[in-house]
């Protein structure tokens, strides 16, 4: 294969007038460049079309998000080449993390040294994964990027799937992966449907210095008004995430950061000292999506097009970078057989495996940010059974850590039969 065929030029443009590819993948968000990656050296022409300029995917900038990685996900980004990219101040650890329900003294406490592990993951900023994967794309990617692109009409068929740019472009491909975002819309023109849960609240980040050490040890507080998370980071900082109906997160927003971080100070009663804001604040809407199919003829879902949860479990950037995971070795098992990049068997295996490890993790998720959403007696009764029961049985807790702290070899091991057999 000519590689110099698929390098991006300086626009961001495919200089390659030939439409027709293996693979098109919509989205070069981190599980877009992630599948892309994966792909290299099946000798595919693969393509990414992406709506934002090259400048936002070649020097993303902080957004305020701070993800939480599995040891798993940070073996699946070792094997991309992006983990060797991300500077090691810019690598938190993940000591522990602490559960609190409202005013009460009760925690629930997930300790790694629990189940023989010295940390239960790592935290790195969103923009610093996204700009670690797109300078491994651009050092030794095989995918051609095509960015200020906009995809208007998507066709899907068992004989291949079409887009067309904004610019009347069109490209054909003999499989079409959605990769965009939880309100796809290559997802809709598949004729995938989607179960979509808006919280009604909004998510507001930012980071923020403690007086006193937070030892690495993350915190989810349920607290009267919406919760608060704190995920640890190098230098005594910590990102601190809150959720609000709307009205009062605009009211937060419209604080003087200093003033900001004073009330999320008073919220934590003064458990760490006096907060200092720094960075500025980030605000999202809590929306979560998860699709009723993962695959059709030719075109399968991943990351946030697949699954978009709510970040009260952290699992979201996870999914996402696992399920590419698993679809680029069912594809690689296909192309061995000679079956074909769009193999419906391996497409359905796919379906099946995602929807395996997603499933049982976004509808507890979506179920437990209800309950904690809710300020009624009910409610209240129920969350204190749940940490009654989270207290009284230690092996739920580590099954828990466990799927935190498992390699990617052990998960692999564990997942052989189901992938095989499609």
């Amino acid at each position: 294969m000519n590689n110099d065929k698929y390098q991006t030029s300086a626009t961001g443009r495919c200089d390659d007038k030939d439409g027709a590819c293996d693979v098109l993948i919509i989205g070069a968000g981190p599980v877009g460049l992630s599948l892309s990656l994966s792909l290299r050296g099946l000798g595919l022409d693969v393509r990414l079309i992406e709506r934002q300029p090259l400048k936002a995917i070649a020097t993303p900038q902080f957004d305020g998000r701070e993800i939480a990685l599995s040891h798993r996900s940070v073996d699946i980004l070792q094997n991309l080449g992006a983990w060797k990219r991300i500077a090691p101040d810019e690598i938190s650890p993940l000591k522990s993390a602490k559960v609190t329900n409202g005013g009460s003294q009760a925690r629930l406490h997930f300790d790694a040294r629990a189940v023989g592990a010295d940390k239960l993951g790592f935290l790195v900023s969103n923009h610093n994964i996204r700009r670690a994967l797109y300078d491994e794309h651009l050092e030794c990617g095989e995918a051609c990027l095509i960015t200020g692109a906009e995809a208007t009409p998507v066709k899907t068929s068992g004989n291949g799937s079409s887009v067309t740019l904004a610019d009347g472009r069109m490209f054909c491909a003999r499989l079409l992966v959605a990769a965009d975002t939880r309100f796809s819309t290559a997802r809709r023109a598949a004729g995938i449907s989607a179960s979509q849960h808006d919280f009604g609240k909004t998510m507001i980040v930012s980071r923020m210095k403690f007086e006193h050490p937070h030892n690495h040890v993350a915190w989810e507080c349920f607290l009267p008004g919406g919760a608060l998370a704190i995920l640890p980071l190098n230098a005594n900082e910590a990102s601190i995430v809150q959720t609000f109906a709307p009205e009062e997160a605009a009211r937060q927003m419209a604080l003087g950061l200093d003033d900001y971080a004073a009330a999320a100070g008073k919220r934590l009663k003064g458990r760490f000292g006096a907060l200092h804001p720094a960075s500025e604040r980030c605000a999202y809407p809590l929306v979560s999506v998860y699709a009723n199919r993962f695959a059709a003829s030719g075109f399968a879902l991943v990351g946030d097009a697949a699954v978009g949860m709510h970040p009260v479990t952290a699992h979201g950037f996870n999914l996402g970078v696992q399920g590419q995971d698993i679809l680029a070795r069912q594809l690689r098992r296909a192309l061995g057989c000679n079956r074909g990049i769009a193999d419906a068997g391996a497409l359905k295996a796919y379906e099946r495996a995602h929807q395996k490890l997603s499933r049982p993790l976004y509808w507890s998720t979506l179920a437990l940010a209800e309950l904690y959403a809710r300020e009624t007696p009910v409610a209240r009764l129920a969350r204190r059974a749940i940490f009654d029961v989270g207290r009284a049985l230690p092996p739920a807790r580590k099954l828990i850590m466990k799927n935190l702290t498992q390699p990617l070899a052990s998960a692999e091991m564990a997942r052989q039969t189901s992938f095989e057999n499609y």
